[in-house]
């Protein structure tokens, strides 16, 4: 058959791995360091033999006119017969040995992509040589030829290959952008680097890519571990462009890089705040800097700026859902705006959909929840919970349902509830132990607690969780000695444990004993948590019991003002009263009656001092 079988002979070369190309590429660069099983070539192809035929002639559709015959097809399907059956070696010569004697590029690739499935990195480097050779106009052979041989670590003969399409691009920040993540995947990265540096030397102060061409060679020095460089490239980035928005990012991630805990160091992010606030004022439309700067205001505990920061966002964008509801947790606190709250989650909800857009509702379910438990609308609070069927806030769901229950005086249904409940190993069982011991405590029913929890403890003699809330079940019963014992062992085994040093700091202040000691408790839980309102309330506290009524007013203002709970009102009302200004006094217990009526230390107080708020 001598007529050209070219339709058959392109879904042949068509025919590729699952993976494809671009992901078979991939996999082979990172692939390399281990070693892969090899194709073995038969002698007398490949490279031993010169290409010395002219370059076929190519068709208006780009397709080489090449005379495919009987002979040819017979070979290319028992080519990917053999690869069906596992043998990649002969389909690999086959196709290599064809795509010679042809000068057809589209079978030299179709060796490299059997090679890059074989992850026989050698030899798609030897097919991809012969491709770019049979199709140098094609960039793609370009690409690929350059990528196999940075991995292989050949250098010095992938840099002019690169050069050459740089020179040919329109733009060469955007190729050296491209270029970039294959040079990041190279065995050793600081010589990638440097490659990529001379190849973006002509570039890099050009007026109008070089802010692009500085921010890849930034990305390329953070991924070979030269942050000092990274960061240089950055700032250059910004000096070149000052509104580029990429550049600030990233700088900013530099900045304010987390260490292996995940934390940022302060120092650290209010250097990132710095660059980004003026930034985010400079550019007002930049929306990802603005969202980097809300976030990095927030690990910082300056809400309030954080949430200005995320209106900004919402305003800008009504649709932007993640905007939304980030501005919706920064309003849940206060509660002057609750119903500023409900309306954000509500609108969340509407904007993601039944089906979430993506998202999971769970979570907005819960906060909803919340806001209807603090208007004491306890059945509302319950058909929120209702609608989290499954998933990761399931769990909660089901424990914050049965804390419900308790407050509706339904606590032995609470308890079933929470009995009933699957759960997945010991730590949500811990986790379901511990909601049934707050449960009782919430109740008033404080020797089941205690006796509970202490069972508890015993099979788990370890447990944070346990020893904390035992601890707390202790200390309603007067029994100072086992929470003080709980206490002391939990922060032996989490020296770092804020709560723990409050929690013991604060009940010796409270019965005014053993003050110098309470105080270098409290003070050690405040520098590991300084912005926890709870620690700064007992911090206030110990000072009040020492007598220093300025410095007890000054952290239970901060206090008040970090977060509105009833017994920090209960203290700071008590101060304000013993410092003689008693209608701040009053009024300070008003609205920590508003917040929780029943508030045990708030009854007392008022108990004690003979103070009628009607």
């Amino acid at each position: 058959m001598t007529e050209p079988v070219r339709p058959a002979a392109q879904q042949l070369w068509k025919r590729a791995t699952a993976l494809g190309l671009a992901a078979l590429l991939g996999a082979s660069i990172v692939g390399c360091a281990s070693k892969p099983p090899a194709v073995v070539l038969p002698p007398g192809t490949a490279e031993e033999r010169p290409l010395s035929a002219p370059l076929p002639d190519f068709g208006p559709d780009g397709v080489p006119n090449v005379n495919v015959t009987g002979g040819i097809m017979f070979q290319l399907l028992a080519a990917e017969s053999a690869l069906q059956q596992g043998d990649a070696s002969t389909a690999y010569a086959t196709y290599l040995g064809i795509a010679r004697s042809t000068r057809d590029p589209r079978l030299a690739r179709r060796a490299v992509e059997i090679a890059l499935g074989a992850r026989a990195s050698p030899q798609a480097t030897q097919a991809a040589r012969m491709w770019a050779e049979l199709a140098p106009q094609d960039a793609e052979a370009g690409q690929t030829l350059g990528a196999l041989l940075v991995a292989g670590g050949e250098y010095a003969e992938a840099t002019p290959i690169f050069a050459r399409r740089i020179r040919a691009a329109a733009n060469p920040a955007e190729e050296l952008a491209r270029l970039q993540p294959v040079l990041a995947r190279a065995p050793e990265r600081q010589r990638a680097l440097e490659m990529l540096d001379e190849l973006a030397r002509p570039h890099r102060d050009d007026a109008k890519v070089g802010a692009d061409v500085r921010l890849t060679l930034a990305r390329a020095a953070a991924g070979a571990g030269d942050s000092a460089r990274a960061e240089r490239e950055a700032r250059a980035a910004l000096e070149l462009q000052p509104g580029h928005e990429r550049a600030a990012l990233l700088l900013t991630q530099l900045l304010a890089q987390p260490d292996n805990d995940g934390r940022i160091e302060p120092a650290n992010r209010a250097k990132a705040m710095e660059l980004l606030g003026p930034f985010v004022e400079r550019n007002p439309q930049a929306r990802a800097a603005r969202e980097a700067y809300a976030r990095l205001l927030v690990g910082d505990g300056q809400y309030e700026a954080a949430r200005a920061q995320f209106l900004q966002l919402v305003q800008g964008d009504p649709k932007d859902a993640d905007a939304l509801y980030a501005l919706a947790l920064l309003t849940l606190d206060d509660r002057k705006r609750r119903a500023e709250a409900r309306e954000l989650l509500e609108r969340y909800l509407a904007l993601i959909g039944d089906g979430g857009g993506g998202r999971d509702p769970d979570a907005a379910y819960l906060n909803l929840a919340r806001i209807a438990e603090d208007e004491r609308d306890y059945k509302g609070a319950l058909q929120w919970l209702d609608k989290i069927e499954g998933g990761e806030q399931y769990l909660q769901a089901r424990m914050r349902k049965a804390l419900l229950l308790g407050k509706l005086k339904r606590v032995d249904e609470g308890r079933k509830l929470l009995a009933s409940t699957p759960t997945d190993g010991a730590a949500e069982r811990v986790q379901l132990t511990l909601a049934e011991g707050q449960l009782l405590r919430e109740a008033g029913r404080h020797k089941e607690a205690f006796a509970f929890l202490t069972d508890a403890l015993a099979r788990n003699p370890d447990d944070s969780g346990l020893l904390y809330d035992a601890a707390m079940a202790a200390e309603k019963l007067d029994r100072i000695d086992v929470m003080e014992r709980h206490l002391r062992r939990l922060i032996e085994l989490k020296p770092d444990d804020a709560h723990a040093h409050n929690a013991l700091g604060y009940s010796l202040a409270d019965r005014n004993q053993r003050l110098a000691e309470a105080y270098e408790l409290i003070a050690r839980a405040l520098k590991l948590a300084p912005t926890d309102g709870y620690i700064m309330d007992s911090m206030g506290w110990v000072y009040f019991r020492m007598g220093n009524l300025a410095k007890a007013r000054e952290y239970l203002e901060r206090a008040w003002q970090t977060r509105a709970h009833a017994e920090v009102g209960a203290h700071l009302g008590e101060v304000l009263w013993v410092a003689g200004e008693r209608e701040r006094a009053r009024g300070i217990w008003r609205e920590s009656r508003a917040i929780e009526p029943d508030n045990e230390t708030l009854r007392t107080t008022l108990r004690r001092l003979k103070v009628n708020l009607q």
